[in-house]
C-alpha cells in the first residue's frame, strides 16, 4: 500500500514564510551595515580626538584637571639673520633682545641670508643654547634659481 500524498501547502502559509525570511534577511543586512558604520564613526573619532576619554576621567587629562589650560601652548620662535640685523617673528631686535625673547620658547628656527658672516649663525645658536633655548634649528634661506644658460 502506498501512502496518500500530503495535501498541497496552503498558499497563505507559504507567503507568510517567505515574508519572514525576507524580513530576517533585511534585518541582518541592516544590522551589519549599522555595525560597519559604527566602526567607521568610532575610528574617525579615535583618529580625530585621540585615545583618551578625558571628559569621563578615563584618559589623560581627565575630569580631575580643573586648572585652566592654554589651547595653543607656547609658540616656537623664528629668527631671521641678515647683514642689516636680526628680526624675531618679524620684529627687528638687537642680538641680546632676540636671545632674551627666545630663551623660553619650545623651539627656535634660525634662517639666515647669504650676506651674513660665516660664523654668525653658529655663534647665535651657541648663545641661544647658553640662555636655555631648546630645539634650535639652523636653516639657510634657499638660493634663487639660476636661469638656464644657453
Amino acid at each position: 500500500m502506498t501512502r496518500p500524498s500530503p495535501p498541497p501547502p496552503d498558499r497563505q502559509f507559504v507567503r507568510d514564510v517567505a515574508r519572514q525570511v525576507d524580513r530576517r534577511r533585511v534585518r541582518r543586512r541592516m544590522t551589519l551595515w549599522s555595525a560597519l558604520l559604527g566602526l567607521v564613526a568610532a575610528a574617525a573619532l579615535y583618529l580625530r580626538c585621540g585615545g583618551g576619554l578625558g571628559m569621563l576621567g578615563l584618559g589623560p587629562g581627565g575630569a580631575d584637571d580643573d586648572a585652566p589650560r592654554s589651547l595653543t601652548g607656547p609658540r616656537s620662535r623664528t629668527i631671521r639673520m641678515s647683514a642689516s640685523g636680526l628680526s624675531v617673528d618679524g620684529r627687528a631686535l638687537s642680538r641680546d633682545e632676540a636671545i632674551a625673547a627666545c630663551k623660553d620658547a619650545p623651539g627656535v628656527d634660525v634662517y639666515w641670508t647669504g650676506d651674513v658672516r660665516h660664523g654668525d649663525p653658529e655663534e647665535l645658536r651657541a648663545a641661544l643654547a647658553a640662555a636655555g633655548a631648546q630645539h634650535i634649528v639652523l636653516h639657510p634661506l634657499p638660493r634663487p634659481a639660476r636661469p638656464p644658460s644657453n
